[in-house]
Parts: C-alpha cells; structure tokens; sequence
C-alpha cells in the first residue's frame, strides 16, 4: 500500500518542479519534461559550436551535420540540456583526436512561439566546464518577454 501512496505522490509533485527554477518554463524548459505543459510552445533555433583551444587562441566552428541527423540537429538547437550535452560530446570527440585545452562556446538563438529570434546561450561561457545538473542554469540567457495566461 505505501508503494502506491509514494507512486501517487510522485505524479502530482514531479509535474510542479518547474515552480523551483526561475525564469520562463517555455524558454529554459527546467522541469519542462513530465510537467503537464505539453504541446504549449514552438520553439525553433540555431546553434553553430565553436572549439577553441584555451592555450593558443586558434579555434574552428563545427558543422552539426558531421555528427548529428537533421532531425537531431533540430531537437539540439533549441533545448538547452541537449546543447550541453552535444558540447560535452564535441569536446570528448576532439580531446579523443588529440587536441588539447578545448573550450567549448555556441553561438545560439531561438525563437519562441513566433517571437523574433533572441540569443539563448551566453556566448561567452565555456559549455565545456559546465556540469549537467538539477541546479538553475545560469548559461542560459533569461526570456525577456513575458508569456501571458500560463
């Protein structure tokens, strides 16, 4: 019996723990996933990564499409987990062919619900360093509008 008190408890409180993030839920999607806000945004985005190496200052901008599908591409450039983790990946995949001191930065905007397209990513922070979390995501730059009757 107490399993299916905590398995119920657990569906009504894992879909308010957007409530915990600041910010706007459409825009940083912090406890988007299983919240009941579903089929409530369109969100379209670009997002072109640029590998540098700390030490030296050269650098090179990276074509998506070496390593993701189209589609996969498309989820990337608007959903900020999936930038860090797609940051994570280049890094390994670049530190793995023999290149050294890897920052990691993108160059990312997305539009929100037919909104002109905005800077969503600090263009300055290395994604590299950055860790996947539970914790706000201080990387992603703050919505600036304000989405009404949600």
């Amino acid at each position: 019996m107490s399993i299916i008190v905590v398995f119920f408890i657990l569906q009504i409180i894992i879909p308010f723990r957007y409530t915990l993030y600041p910010g706007e839920l459409f825009w940083n999607e912090q406890g988007y996933r299983f919240s009941w806000r579903v089929m409530l945004i369109e969100k379209r985005g670009y997002s072109n990564f640029k590998i540098v190496d700390s030490i030296s200052k050269k650098y090179f901008y990276v074509q998506n499409d070496d390593f993701l599908t189209s589609y996969q591409e498309k989820q990337m450039s608007f959903q900020p987990d999936f930038i860090l983790e797609y940051a994570h990946y280049l890094g390994d995949h670049f530190k793995s062919q023999g290149h050294e001191n890897i920052q990691i930065f993108v160059d990312s905007h997305v539009a929100l619900n037919g909104r002109s397209s905005t800077r969503f990513i600090d263009s300055n922070v290395n994604l590299y360093n950055e860790k996947e979390s539970f914790k706000h995501k201080k990387w992603i730059i703050p919505f600036k509008d304000e989405i009404k009757g949600f």
